[in-house]
């Protein structure tokens, strides 16, 4: 079953989508944290909510600020942080009992879960977390994929990028990121998965940010690309992720 409504908590209206079993008692949630310029309805979190709920955990979806049907039109690091966890402090409320909080992040979600990392631990629940193809520089990837500099963005004070929604990032956000402490360390292991010829992040940042968790897996997804579009490279994501949500470890796969 599938609920849109909203999250309302301060000053911030976060849009939602709940996908629910038809029967049984969870064990876990799984939170779906969508990309850059992406939106809770991505194919890749249409299915995460699709393949979870067939193995009975209620999946929620949201959109961060600037993206999808949030109207908030400023985007900041911080006011994604806020929402992330005013998503998962909803989900802990409502599910009391369940003891895993599973987060499956994608990029720029990525970034932003691991800088609200301290915060979530925090919650009643455990936190599982899978990230694919995460940026560690995401200052570094604004200016990439807006073809600017730091002072053109500075003297512009904004520029749009062109997606499903057009997006402003300013110098502002931009300062957030390039600022950020918190990507120093994780206070419990990870997966992160990553197309063996993505070109889109670098691997040199991938091996970086595995090496900052000494308990964190990486595998290298064969013959995939950034989109993972590739035959069979989107079924090995899901099954590592069931894997690692279930148990916390990848199965018959190499980790690196």
């Amino acid at each position: 079953m599938e609920t849109k409504f909203m999250i309302s908590r301060d000053d911030r209206n976060t849009p939602c989508i709940l996908c629910e079993p038809d029967r049984g008692t969870p064990l876990r949630v799984v939170l779906g944290v969508h990309g850059i310029a992406g939106s809770k309805n991505d194919d890749i979190q249409k299915s995460i909510a699709e393949e979870m709920t067939l193995f009975g955990s209620p999946v929620l979806r949201f959109d961060f600020p600037g993206h999808g049907e949030n109207e908030e039109e400023v985007l900041t690091l911080r006011g994604c942080v806020d929402t992330l966890l005013d998503v998962a402090e909803w989900a802990a409320e409502r599910y009391p009992s369940v003891r895993d909080l599973c987060i499956f992040a994608t990029g720029f979600g990525a970034y932003v879960t691991m800088t609200a990392m301290q915060d979530l631990v925090e919650l009643p629940m455990s936190v599982r977390l899978v990230i694919q193809t995460p940026s560690l520089h995401m200052d570094q990837t604004v200016l990439n994929i807006t073809h600017v500099t730091p002072a053109t963005l500075e003297a512009m004070d904004m520029v749009i990028f062109r997606a499903s929604r057009p997006l402003g990032f300013t110098y502002s956000f931009y300062e957030e990121l390039v600022d950020n402490p918190a990507l120093a360390s994780y206070p419990l292991p990870f997966l992160i998965l990553h197309g063996q010829y993505d070109d889109y992040i670098p691997m040199a940042d991938i091996l970086q940010l595995r090496d900052l968790n000494d308990r964190s897996k990486l595998v290298i997804i064969p013959g995939a690309s950034h989109r993972f579009l590739e035959p069979g490279a989107w079924d090995m994501v899901l099954d590592l992720t069931r894997d690692w949500f279930d148990f916390g470890q990848v199965l018959l796969t190499e980790a690196y």
